[in-house]
C-alpha cells in the first residue's frame, strides 16, 4: 500500500528521492564517528564545534539569503540572475571576512575563550564561501525538482567530509577534524559548482547585472527581513554551545556537540529533505489556490509518524548506546543526548512546515519568532554564566525553550497555510 502511493504521489516520490538519499548521508557521520571518536579527543571535536557555530552564523550574512528566492520567479532567466547574484554577494562578503580576521584575530579567539582557534580562523572565509555557493546551488536543484542530484549531492559531500578525516586522523595531522571538514566542503562544493555549469551555461550566459541588481530590489525583503531572523536565528541554536564551553570546558562542549549533532541529525537531513519538497509543493498550491492547508496536515502527521519510534529507542538507550559505539568516555554524551531528545523529536516535526511563513511573504513574523528565541536563550546564557547550575541543568531549560517556541510555530504555520481575506 505504501509503495502504491509513493508511485501515485508525485510528491511522495519527491521525498522518497531525498529521503533515501539524506538518510545515506545521515548514516555515514554516524557510522564512522566510533572511528572518528576513538581517533580525536573530546576538545578537538569541541573546538570544531565551535569554528562550525562560527561558520554557521556568518553564512547567513555572506549570501544575504537571497539564495531563498531562486524558487519563486515564474521564469528560469530571473532565477539563474539570482543565483549569479548570490554568489556574487557571498563572495565579497567572505573576502571582507580577512579583515577583521587579521586585525582582530586574537581578539575574538580571546573573547571565544579559546586562543587555540587563532590560527584557524583564516580558514574562515573560505568555509563561509563553501558553504553559501553550496546552498546556492541547491536551491537551484531544488527549482529544476532535481531530488535525486540533491540527494546524491548530500551523500557525497557526507563520504568525503569523512573520509578525509579519518584519513588525516590516521595520518597524525594536528588539526586533522577541523582540516577535513574545511577542504573537503571546499572541494567538493567546486566540484559541484563546475558540474552546474557545464549543464546550464546556456542559460547562465544570458544573465546580466542590470536584471541583477532589479531582483535584488523586488527580493529586497531577504537582505532586510530574512537575514536579520535568521542571523538572529542562527545565533540562538549556537548559545548552548556557547554556554558550555565558556561556563564549563573544551571537553564538555565535544560531549554535547556530538551529542547535539546525532539527536539533531534526523531534522538536519531528513526533515529538511521534507522540507525542500514541502516548500516547492506549496508556493505552487498557494499560487493556485491562495491556501495550502491539505500539504501542511498531511506533512505534519508524516513527520510525527516517522521520527517516533526512533526518538523512543533513544530515550531509553542513549547512555549505554553512547558507550558501546563511541567508547566508555562518551557515556557523557550520551545522558546529553537523553535529556535533548525530546526537544529534537519536536523540532523535527515543525521544521519542515515552518516554511510556509516564507512563501506567504509573513517575514515579520519570521523575524519576531527568532527574536524571542534569542532572547529567551540569551536569558539562559546569563543565568548560567552568573549561576554555574550543572549542565543537566542548562540542557534541561535548553529542550523546555525550544519545545515552547516550535509549538507556538505550528500554530502559526497552521493559520497561515489557510485562505485568508
Amino acid at each position: 500500500m505504501l509503495i502504491k502511493r509513493i508511485k501515485s504521489s508525485h510528491f511522495a516520490k519527491s521525498v522518497a528521492i531525498l529521503f533515501s538519499g539524506t538518510v545515506i548521508a545521515q548514516a555515514i557521520p554516524i557510522a564512522v564517528s566510533p572511528v572518528l571518536t576513538r581517533i580525536y579527543r573530546p576538545d578537538e571535536f569541541g573546538l570544531l564545534a565551535i569554528y562550525v557555530a562560527c561558520v554557521t552564523v556568518l553564512s547567513v550574512i555572506a549570501t544575504m539569503r537571497f539564495e531563498l528566492a531562486i524558487t519563486l520567479p515564474d521564469n528560469h532567466l530571473d532565477a539563474a540572475n539570482l543565483v549569479i547574484l548570490t554568489l556574487k554577494v557571498c563572495t565579497l562578503i567572505s573576502a571582507l571576512l580577512f579583515i577583521p580576521i587579521t586585525l582582530f584575530g586574537r581578539d575574538i579567539t580571546v573573547a571565544l575563550g579559546h586562543e587555540q582557534l587563532a590560527l584557524w580562523l583564516y580558514l574562515l572565509p573560505l568555509s563561509v564561501l563553501a558553504s553559501g555557493v553550496f546552498s546556492t546551488l541547491q536551491f537551484w536543484y531544488n527549482r529544476l525538482s532535481k531530488y535525486k542530484i540533491i540527494a546524491i549531492n548530500r551523500v557525497q559531500q557526507s563520504l568525503l567530509t569523512a573520509s578525509t578525516q579519518i584519513g588525516f586522523g590516521l595520518s597524525k595531522v594536528s588539526g586533522g577534524l577541523l582540516i577535513g571538514s574545511v577542504f573537503s566542503n571546499l572541494i567538493f562544493t567546486s566540484w559541484i559548482g563546475r558540474k552546474l555549469w557545464e549543464h546550464n551555461k546556456t542559460l547562465f550566459k544570458q544573465t546580466d547585472f542590470q536584471a541583477q541588481l532589479q531582483l535584488a530590489r523586488r527580493y529586497s525583503s531577504h537582505p532586510k527581513y530574512i537575514a536579520p531572523s535568521q542571523l538572529i536565528g542562527v545565533t540562538a541554536q549556537q548559545i548552548p554551545l556557547l554556554i558550555i564551553s565558556s561556563v564549563y570546558s573544551l571537553a564538555a562542549t565535544g560531549f554535547f556537540s556530538l551529542a547535539f549533532r546525532l539527536v539533531s541529525l534526523p531534522t538536519t537531513l531528513v526533515a529538511s529533505a521534507i522540507g525542500d519538497v514541502y516548500r516547492q509543493k506549496i508556493a505552487e498550491e498557494y499560487n493556485q489556490k491562495g491556501e495550502f492547508r491539505t500539504i501542511f496536515l498531511k506533512t505534519l502527521i508524516a513527520t510525527s509518524s516517522l521520527a517516533l519510534l526512533p526518538s523512543l529507542i533513544l530515550y531509553a538507550s542513549a547512555p549505554t548506546l553512547f558507550a558501546l559505539l563511541f567508547g566508555e568516555s562518551w557515556r557523557i554524551a550520551g545522558e546529553y543526548a537523553q535529556i535533548l531528545i525530546i526537544s529534537a523529536y519536536v523540532q523535527f516535526i515543525f521544521t519542515p512546515i515552518d516554511k510556509g511563513a516564507l512563501v506567504v511573504g509573513a517575514n515579520r513574523y519570521i523575524f519576531i519568532w527568532h527574536c524571542v528565541r534569542l532572547v529567551a536563550l540569551t536569558i539562559l546564557f546569563f543565568y548560567a554564566f552568573y549561576q554555574k547550575p550543572s549542565i543537566e541543568l542548562i540542557l534541561y531549560l535548553f529542550a523546555l525553550i525550544n519545545i515552547t517556541l516550535y509549538l507556538v510555530d505550528g500554530i502559526v504555520e497552521y493559520w497561515l497555510s489557510g485562505k485568508h481575506y
